[in-house]
């Protein structure tokens, strides 16, 4: 447990035990001034006649205990002014008790004895004992004071009342000590529950690395028997009947494996850019470059370049890494060539919003269901009977490229009802820059970009540092 935590808990056992401690003694106050009042007004020998004196203090207790009632319900009763001052009030309405019900003569000085536990179960020995030095001492002086002493009531009264008080002190002592016992075994189980409960994220996290392992040795092993399987299928024909095959169709079988080919290196390519995001060690080089370069390049490497229709603003140039922005506008227009009608376009806008630059890809498909435009982002996610091939590694690749440059992916609906995949770059100067890439490990570390506003990143992403690069 770490001190604060261990501090603050601490706190938060004592504030509770005095609060139980100062109703206990509140319904004590309670219970005894019922008594006093039931004994005094019957008569039992203590006092015959109720003056006005004992009215006056008899009413004022009554409210006073009322009062303490209240108060000993909120944490403004554990205070140690509010304490003594609940003493000194009580020893106060003792003493004017005492006063009005007979002065020496009065069997009431007992209630002394309440207000000494009182200050046992508050405190502990050295001021029980102390208090009850004081009681004897000021019991004295008042019968001391009187017209007319009596000898023995001036002896046994204060020996009572101290030996009461060193029995209650010695209490007290064992009872904080067993209070301070209860309260390290109470530290030492929350810290133990703190941390089984790490230890249950941290299994929680290895079940999730495990699960992740396992689903990408099925996509790997599902994607990856396609185009070999049509590439070796080739490589045979042509060793077995390459020389009964025309120029042609040994042009077609070899552009298909070709073909299949690249598909096999695409998907290498997204398997191991998934790898290298899940590490965190995902590196970029920030160069300048001209955004119409960097949708035109995207629209040919995802061969829609007849279908998109390219919007630029007041836009000229963004700092990013080339190669990482192409890849997530080639996921994304690969991605909206799916599900938009081979008749309509494709649009890509880009503009300016204060210091970012916003890149959108608006399509005139089904669009995505509000409940699903945040899980498409996941790996291996794929939209239910969609249809369409895939590995569903394409988004989540593109959100980690575009968290990677400190942006962020999401996903809307157009005007017509279609999907629009928006990201945006923060404006930044060619050079040195922290970047971060998201995982599925749960770190949070911070992020601290050289000239921008320190800011702290999401728990899923890690921070790793892409080297620098020359202007472009």
């Amino acid at each position: 447990m770490s001190p604060r935590l261990a501090a603050r808990t601490t706190q938060s056992g004592f504030v509770t035990s005095a609060l139980r401690t100062e109703r206990t003694i509140a319904l004590i106050r309670i219970t005894v001034l019922a008594i006093v009042i039931v004994v005094y007004l019957s008569s039992l020998g203590i006092g015959r006649n109720l003056g006005p004196t004992a009215v006056v203090v008899l009413e004022f207790a009554c409210l006073y205990a009322f009062v303490c009632l209240l108060i000993s319900a909120s944490a403004a009763g554990t205070s140690l002014q509010l304490r003594l001052a609940t003493l000194l009030t009580d020893v106060a309405l003792i003493t004017l008790w005492i006063t009005a019900t007979g002065g020496p003569r009065s069997e009431f000085w007992t209630l002394y004895l309440i207000a000494v536990a009182s200050v046992g179960l508050r405190f502990g020995f050295a001021e029980t004992v102390g208090v009850a030095f004081g009681l004897a001492l000021l019991h004295d002086a008042f019968l001391l004071g009187a017209r007319r002493i009596e000898w023995p009531p001036l002896v046994y009264r204060p020996m009572i009342i101290v030996l009461f008080g060193f029995a209650v002190g010695v209490l007290s002592y064992h009872l904080a000590a067993q209070r301070r016992a209860r309260r390290e075994v109470e530290e030492i189980a929350e810290s133990r529950t703190l941390e089984l409960g790490r230890e249950r994220e941290e299994v929680a996290r290895l079940r999730r690395v495990d699960l992740a392992r396992t689903e990408l040795m099925a996509v790997a092993a599902h994607e990856l028997r396609t185009p070999l399987a049509a590439i070796l299928g080739v490589l045979g024909t042509l060793r077995d009947h390459g020389a009964a095959l025309d120029d042609q169709v040994r042009t077609e079988l070899i552009d298909g494996a070709e073909g299949q080919a690249e598909r096999l290196s695409r998907l290498v390519q997204d398997l191991l850019t998934m790898s290298r995001i899940e590490d965190g060690v995902l590196r970029l080089s920030m160069v300048e470059s001209d955004v119409r370069e960097l949708v035109s390049d995207a629209a040919l490497a995802a061969g829609l370049q007849d279908q998109v229709v390219i919007e630029v603003g007041a836009v000229g140039t963004v700092v990013c890494d080339e190669d990482a922005v192409v890849r997530v506008l080639t996921n994304l227009l690969d991605n909206a060539g799916k599900y938009a009608p081979p008749d309509e376009p494709i649009t890509v806008v880009v503009s300016k919003e204060g210091k970012r630059v916003r890149f959108a890809v608006r399509d005139r498909g089904p669009g995505i269901p509000p409940e699903d435009r945040e899980s498409v982002f996941d790996r291996f996610r794929r939209l239910d009977g969609d249809g369409q091939p895939g590995t569903g590694l394409g988004l989540y690749i593109a959100r980690g490229l575009v968290d990677a440059h400190d942006g962020e992916l999401s996903v809307g609906e157009t005007s017509g009802g279609g999907a629009e995949f928006s990201f945006w770059l923060p404006s930044r100067k060619p050079g040195d820059h922290a970047v971060a890439v998201r995982r599925s490990d749960g770190g949070s570390p911070s992020l601290d970009v050289a000239g921008d506003r320190a800011h702290q990143i999401p728990p899923d992403v890690s921070k790793v540092t892409a080297p620098a690069a020359a202007s472009g």
